[in-house]
């Protein structure tokens, strides 16, 4: 619903009135309100913006009283809507009566007065909508207590109330203002005052018959959070509803000005509040208080259009009952604490403080880094009863910043060294039902500092104090640079180290490449030796650090002794499953260990005949522990070996012994019928499946046959199918033969056949019927005539059109006795069959089936045609 709503943004936050506040100059006025042709200044120390009226609703129009009472405002027509946001309230608590809750006396204590306000000489409607306005009250409080509803807690706007019947009704009072005293919202306060409605601990919700505006309310934009805010009951506060837009928000996509009015009054919505405008409103739609003001912001679809109803889109702005610690809400001014509502206030007056019923989260980030360097972040759910936070994902809008643990919610996070620009980080959390919360936070850098670094160099796993490390000739090997931050001991993300080399005979260093260190701090480049090479390295200045002092190492290489070790993670398996054969590769010159990194290892298999197999090779990791997944297809003997050569030893170890089984095929099968008419299809479906040792999978992508075994001779295949992925087939097939019906798998390499009787079916004789007529039964000699008819066949009492059986047509001359086959012809899919005929003498016609597999013989009666 768009509309035209004023509200009055009083400057004041100290212990004065507005109504004795003077107007401020200009450059304040600017820097609190903004400017425009949109803004006045008729409320003193307020500024006044204005927006929509609703489509079709002309705020200057006059409104029947009749049209009035039709609407229902905020009431139980917004209901389906609001529960569809998760709201936990029955219907019955929807404003379909006037009835409000009762709280003490319904007078004492801070209250929202409802009122009536008609100007002296015009016709009074008070008594003809006294009902609606209550109503609409209800409507007002049914807005609160649903949207506290969806953060957990419980809000009723504590009105002054009568009783009424066993409940309460607001108490609207009816108050006449001299003649003129509603052309401005300064001037009906004025007139409102001056009959004593001036009362702090009051809020002055008017329904004024007057056609001037639609809604305007007082708010002061102080957003301290503490009950001695001065929306809070520091100064009486008014809220002005003219009647072009009374009774509004009877369903999803509408609200309550009332409402809208009213929340102004208690605080809503502030400047800085992370979706505020600067206007009072916010840009974040769909919301009982957002729209396009003016206030500099343009508008985001951020909620569902059903949230219209109600406050707060993502309750982070001014309303919410349980705000995320931490949050906006939890430091700042929020409405859902006003001491003008039942649960407000110190949750007294039977509120509750609330509990989440969303999964909500805040986010900390140890602002700002130091580029290259980790910094803490760490993520606190708000998880609503019974639930359970099920994953965490961090991740960063720079590609070069990384997590330490990535799922957990504390983590640390580094980014390049040459990182300066802000970024992002963003949690994303799943609880126990499913829901997910995700939330980000800038992640800021420090720059222009020259922090001092240390770089080692290592080898092949050593760190050298001397600077001499072993390595094997002609192998590669890792050459690693280590970066440290000096003042804070941590490891350097994101630097480049310029590496050289140098031998004997080489007059000058040569470049050994530029790796970049990663979140360890170290940087590896792979490097192969064959003889003694000199390797030096060092960190260049930039923006953040100092230039590393050089350092060098010396590599030695020689002919490196190793060992091997080996294992399998399973020894009795079937066919081709998988198990992972692993181990390490140890190497070393003399007393030295030797990292034996990115070594080919040969895995094969020895069968008992002596047969060696294959299984494939490994390759060692930086640490020289290798796995490879292997499918073995026979039983026997898995040993992984090193070949000699150079750089290493030759090296063997055995896994051990492997008993490869083969597993049992299961297959089944059902037919849908088991008697029909020949050719007739049947629907055949089963299953076939893998039984390796009480482990059943399916078999996907198998062909099965299906045969029928007559009662002698070979089976006859009938029909084919293919298992899907689940080990399922179907088959239609016309069945012709009538035996035992059975499925069969032909069965391949290391998977046997299988074969499952389904039962005798019956490929069972039609009876046929054939009919025939004439186009006429004389003819002119050399004349044509031509014969029609049908075939139809009945199985198990079922008639049916007989399609594609030969039907022989023939003729006996008249005191003849020997019939002459002239013409052959089709039945069409509807069973029928057309031929022409040329009689050269008199005599009779006649259509017959006969010989024809599955189809007892019939002919239809003779036609006699005579020829003139």
């Amino acid at each position: 619903m768009v509309r035209r709503v004023f509200v009055a943004l009083a400057l004041a936050v100290a212990v004065v009135t507005p109504a004795v506040i003077g107007l401020p100059d200009t450059v304040t006025v600017a820097a609190r309100c903004g400017t425009g042709s949109d803004l006045s200044w008729t409320l003193p120390g307020a500024c006044q913006h204005g927006d929509e009226a609703p489509p079709g609703v002309d705020p200057t129009e006059p409104v029947t009283t009749a049209e009035l009472r039709t609407r229902e405002g905020g009431s139980e027509g917004a209901y389906a809507a609001a529960e569809e946001l998760g709201v936990p309230a029955p219907s019955a608590v929807a404003a379909s009566s006037p009835a409000v809750t009762c709280e003490g006396d319904g007078v004492a204590g801070y209250r929202v007065q409802a009122m009536y306000v008609v100007e002296a000489g015009r016709t009074n409607r008070f008594a003809a909508l006294q009902s609606s306005f209550q109503l609409w009250a209800a409507g007002v409080d049914d807005v609160v207590n649903r949207s506290a509803a969806l953060t957990g807690g419980v809000r009723q706007v504590r009105f002054v109330t009568d009783p009424s019947g066993g409940t309460c009704v607001a108490r609207v009072l009816n108050v006449t203002v001299p003649a003129g005293a509603l052309s401005s919202f300064n001037s009906s306060i004025s007139a409102i005052q001056a009959l004593g409605y001036t009362d702090p601990s009051r809020k002055y919700l008017m329904w004024t018959d007057a056609t001037v505006l639609c809604g305007v309310a007082s708010m002061y934009p102080n957003d301290s959070d503490t009950q001695a805010n001065p929306n809070n009951g520091s100064y009486a506060q008014y809220a002005r509803t003219d009647s072009g837009c009374w009774g509004f928000g009877d369903g999803a996509a509408q609200h309550s000005v009332e409402a809208h009015e009213l929340l102004h009054t208690l605080g809503g919505v502030m400047s800085t509040a992370p979706h505020g405008t600067r206007a009072g409103h916010c840009w974040d739609e769909s919301d009982t208080m957002c729209y396009a003001d003016g206030g500099g912001f343009s508008m985001q679809q951020i909620c569902p259009a059903e949230r219209e109803y109600l406050f707060d889109c993502n309750n982070d702005d001014y309303f919410s009952t349980y705000p995320d610690p931490g949050s906006y809400l939890d430091s700042h001014w929020n409405a859902a604490d006003s001491r003008f509502l039942i649960g407000g206030g110190n949750g007294a007056g039977g509120g509750t403080p609330g509990a989440p019923t969303v999964l909500g989260a805040t986010i900390a980030v140890n602002n700002p880094a130091v580029p290259g360097l980790a910094t803490q972040a760490s993520v606190a759910p708000s998880l609503p009863a019974g639930r359970t936070v099920t994953s965490v994902q961090w991740k960063s809008a720079r590609t070069d910043c990384s997590f330490t643990t990535p799922t957990a919610l504390q983590t640390e996070v580094a980014c390049g060294a040459a990182a300066s620009a802000a970024t992002t980080v963003t949690a994303t959390l799943t609880d126990s039902s499913g829901a997910t919360k995700v939330i980000t936070s800038p992640l800021t850098f420090a720059t222009g500092t020259a922090r001092p670094v240390t770089v080692s160099l290592g080898a092949a796993g050593q760190w050298p104090a001397g600077g001499s490390a072993s390595v094997c000739t002609g192998a590669a090997f890792p050459l690693t640079a280590r970066v440290v931050d000096v003042a804070s001991g941590q490891p350097i993300k994101g630097l480049a180290v310029p590496l050289t080399k140098q031998t004997a005979t080489m007059t000058a260093p040569a470049s050994a490449g530029s790796p970049i260190t990663a979140a360890s701090g170290v940087a590896t480049q792979s490097q192969t030796a064959s003889v003694a090479t000199t390797y030096r390295g060092r960190t260049a200045a930039g923006t953040v650090y100092a230039a590393g002092a050089q350092v060098a190492l010396a590599a030695a290489p020689a002919r490196c002794t190793t060992a091997l070790s080996a294992s399998v993670s399973d020894n009795d398996i079937h066919y081709a499953d998988p198990v992972t054969v692993s181990g390490a590769l140890t190497a070393a010159v003399g007393a030295t260990p030797v990292a034996a990194s990115g070594v080919t290892l040969a895995v094969r298999l020895t069968t008992a005949t002596g047969t060696v197999l294959t299984l494939g090779s490994a390759k060692t990791t930086a640490d020289g522990t290798y796995a490879l997944v292997v499918k073995p297809t026979a039983s026997g003997t898995i040993a992984v070996s090193l070949a000699a050569s150079t750089a290493y030893t030759a090296s063997t170890a055995s896994a051990g012994a492997i008993t490869v089984r083969i597993p049992a095929t299961l297959i089944t099968g059902a037919v849908d019928r088991t008697d029909v008419g020949y050719g007739q299809a049947v629907v055949v479906t089963g299953t076939l499946r893998r039984d390796a040792g009480g482990v059943v999978t399916a078999l996907a992508s198998k062909p099965v046959a299906v045969y029928v075994a007559p009662a002698t001779g070979a089976p006859v295949k009938v029909g084919s199918a293919t298992t899907t992925a689940n080990g399922t087939f179907t088959a239609s097939v016309p069945l012709k033969v009538s035996g035992l019906l059975y499925v069969a798998y032909a069965g391949a390499a290391g998977q046997p056949a299988a074969r499952a009787d389904i039962g005798a079916v019956v490929s069972g004789t039609w009876t046929t019927t054939v009919t025939a007529s004439r186009s006429a039964a004389s003819v002119v000699l050399g004349g044509s005539v031509t014969i029609t008819g049908s075939v139809t066949r009945t199985y198990l009492g079922a008639t049916l059109p007989a399609p594609g059986l030969r039907v022989k047509v023939t003729f006996q001359p008249t005191g003849g006795s020997t019939s002459t086959l002239v013409s052959t012809v089709t039945t069409t899919t509807a069973g029928t069959f057309t031929a022409r005929v040329y009689p050269k003498a008199s005599g009779t016609w006649t259509a017959t089936l006969s010989g024809v597999a599955g189809y007892a013989d019939d002919s239809a009666d003779p036609l006699t045609i005579t020829v003139n």
